[in-house]
């Protein structure tokens, strides 16, 4: 990968930078997730103007962060950022997407690798918690396998109208334990993720 001067952090497939406002721009004309139950990576549908309230409003909270992943080529292929972040406790909690025609090619778990290094080390905290969808099962194993471990377990409640019909359509039969459907609404259950500094440093030392 070619050295470049705003990168935090680098691995062997992706690089980490801060996301900055023209981001938000690429980030927009990203393709659609095909599959309905991950519309909620989708980049919602914004004008100029929307864009750079977004991107100012997030830019402009003391517990939040925005990076960047770009592959190879400086190319934007992904967003990490952290929420809830307290400084003291040096605590905050993970979240990730990848362009929808980036998955499966490693770069999450490369990017996420890069990240950890930078998080534990350079940027000093000491527990990194997340969250992901009991059906998501492609990203558990990637979180599995970087240290990640089961600590918990809640509901997330969405209007119905932002979800297929999981309790209907046959293609989403796997889907249904992990899915609640009330009266329209319905709740997704996640599973609480945590991962440790000394954890990270032990795996990563073998």
């Amino acid at each position: 990968m070619e050295k470049t001067e705003n990168l935090l952090a680098e691995g062997r497939l992706t690089g980490i930078r801060p996301f900055t406002r023209q981001d938000v721009d690429e980030w927009c004309t990203w393709p659609r997730h095909p599959d309905a139950l991950f519309r909620d990576y989708n980049a919602p549908n914004l004008s100029a103007i929307e864009r750079s309230i977004w991107y100012s409003e997030r830019r402009a909270r003391p517990d939040h962060e925005m990076y960047a992943i770009t592959d190879a080529e400086g190319n934007l292929i992904g967003r990490l950022f952290l929420r809830q972040i307290d400084r003291t406790k040096r605590v905050a909690v993970l979240g990730i997407d990848l362009r929808s025609d980036r998955l499966d090619q490693g770069y999450g778990s490369d990017a996420l690798r890069t990240f950890n290094d930078y998080y534990f080390g350079d940027f000093g905290f000491r527990v990194l918690r997340l969250d992901v969808a009991g059906y998501n099962l492609r990203a558990q194993r990637v979180y599995e396998k970087l240290g990640w471990v089961h600590v918990g377990e809640h509901w997330n409640t969405y209007p119905a109208f932002l979800m297929p019909a999981v309790e209907t359509d046959p293609q989403y039969t796997r889907a249904r334990e992990y899915v609640r459907v009330g009266h329209g609404t319905i709740s997704i259950l996640h599973l609480d993720m945590e991962l440790t500094r000394d954890r990270w440093r032990e795996l990563n030392a073998r």
